[in-house]
């Protein structure tokens, strides 16, 4: 799971290394920017990273540790011992007071093995859930980092076909703007229409600032992902095919988000680890049992001078070789390991409806999508004879103004439904591959091939660029 980009990601190095350098970044370049600087996927890199360590971490409460320790310690002063010894018939003091010097050298090594320790071994194993969790997690951010990477690039391609559809409905008004104030000079027309033209012009000079706004601001979100500025963006191609989804059939979908999904795979392996270790709390109450051994050298070299009497050099070796079992058990703790049981528990409880909640989402998404992507994929084909129809509307509300059947109103209405019928029907082809993009996150089957394929369709050659650059129409 955690290569799901890195196995495709070299296919793009070699394919962008071998390209001729174009106008307009695809979205193919876009996408390996983001893999390499976006934020949200580094940050889950070291989550991964961090939760690879779960396995070494459990390990080691059932392997042996080794422990040594030195001590070096010189000593050098007044002493005196004494004690009182009561014989039949009489009580004497004996001990000796004087200046005593000496130096200790000490050594130890122990190994220490748990041999029976049920909260480790449940810990243990709640290491391997714990790792596939991470696995999981990379995985979902991973395909969100695809689906994020195409909103953000299609959104800059809506907002543009937005501002191309303004600016020409703008210069349609303006140029029928001067006609009706042509006519309206030489008397053929009253003031009113020329009112009527003048507010329209004025709502697309609106509209065009708006659509302006709105396509510097989606090609901003994309800094946000690659850390760097983009200018100009590759369009998509017309020709863009729309397909139904492989398999049809709805459950089948849903069968695959139940298989495949890596939130809902993270959420049962979150289940799983949090059952483990409501295992290991009930397990505290249990003794442990270990065994050691233990090695150590101790040496001591020193003097010790009586009062008033000569220098007494003394020695002293020990090196002991001891082998211990042991047993602990918990008699009383204050009330903690009950608390941290109970505790765990309820943190199972709640891993447990957080799983069920999320297989029922997961269902309901996958059919949602499905749903969309049929539906968008209808819309696709509504909205393109929506354009043929609203033109030959146009057309003849046309020929009637010429002819004075119709007025400027009729005319403008004529104008904005074309214009209305084209922004939709490029909304319809954006929704289509974002519903189907996040259909196949839902199944647990987007993957970076989605990208190439997605990519193919995009066309240097259409340069979508900033509201402020050039902008092909």
């Amino acid at each position: 799971m955690p290569k799901l980009i890195s196995k495709t990601l070299g296919g793009l190095l070699l394919a962008a290394s071998c390209a001729v350098p174009l106008q307009a970044e695809t979205l193919a370049e876009i996408y390996q920017l983001a893999v390499s600087n976006d934020a949200e996927l580094r940050a889950a890199h070291a989550a991964y990273n961090a939760g690879k360590q779960s396995i070494p971490r459990a390990r080691a409460g059932l392997l042996p540790t080794l422990s040594g320790s030195i001590e070096l310690t010189d000593g050098d002063g007044d002493t005196s011992s004494f004690r009182t010894l009561n014989f039949p018939g009489q009580t004497f003091n004996a001990g000796a007071a004087g200046h005593n010097d000496d130096e200790t050298e000490f050594y130890s090594l122990s190994l220490t093995q748990p041999l029976f320790d049920l909260p480790a071994w449940f810990t243990f194993q709640q290491g391997f859930d714990l790792d596939q969790q991470a696995s999981a997690n990379l995985a979902a951010e991973q395909q969100s980092l695809i689906v994020r990477v195409a909103v953000a690039y299609t959104e800059v391609l809506r907002s543009s076909e937005d501002l191309i559809t303004a600016k020409a409905e703008q210069r349609a008004i303006g140029r029928q703007l001067e006609q009706t104030k042509e006519r309206f000079e030489v008397g053929l027309l009253p003031i009113t229409d020329v009112h009527e033209a003048q507010a329209a012009f004025d709502a697309a000079r609106v509209n065009t600032l708006e659509a302006e706004g709105a396509l510097d601001i989606a090609f901003e979100a994309l800094e946000v992902m690659t850390g760097q500025p983009h200018t100009e963006l590759a369009g998509l191609a017309a020709e863009f095919p729309i397909a139904p989804t492989e398999p049809a059939d709805r459950e089948a979908w849903v069968k695959f988000a139940q298989d495949n999904n890596f939130t809902l795979s993270a959420a049962r392996l979150t289940m799983q680890a949090a059952e483990k270790n409501a295992r290991a709390k009930r397990a505290e109450h249990l003794p442990r049992v270990s065994a050691k051994l233990s090695y150590s050298n101790y040496h001591q070299d020193g003097s010790f001078a009586p009062n008033g009497k000569s220098t007494q050099p003394f020695s002293r070796d020990d090196e002991p070789l001891v082998f211990s079992v042991r047993m602990d058990a918990p008699l009383y703790s204050g009330g903690l390991i009950t608390a941290e049981r109970k505790i765990a528990q309820q943190e199972f409880i709640h891993a447990q409806e957080t799983l069920l909640h999320t297989q029922r989402s997961t269902t309901q998404q996958a059919r949602s999508q499905h749903l969309k992507v049929k539906t968008n994929s209808a819309r696709v084909e509504a909205r393109s004879q929506g354009i043929v129809s609203a033109r030959s509307a146009l057309e003849a509300t046309q020929a009637g103004y010429d002819v004075g059947t119709r007025n400027i109103v009729d005319l403008l209405i004529s104008q904005r439904l074309l214009y209305r019928a084209q922004r939709d029907y490029a909304n319809a082809r954006y929704d289509y591959i974002l519903s189907m993009l996040n259909l196949k996150e839902v199944a647990g089957l987007l993957s970076p091939d989605d990208i190439n394929k997605l990519n193919a369709w995009m066309r240097p050659d259409q340069v979508v660029g900033k509201s402020d650059s050039r902008v092909k129409l």
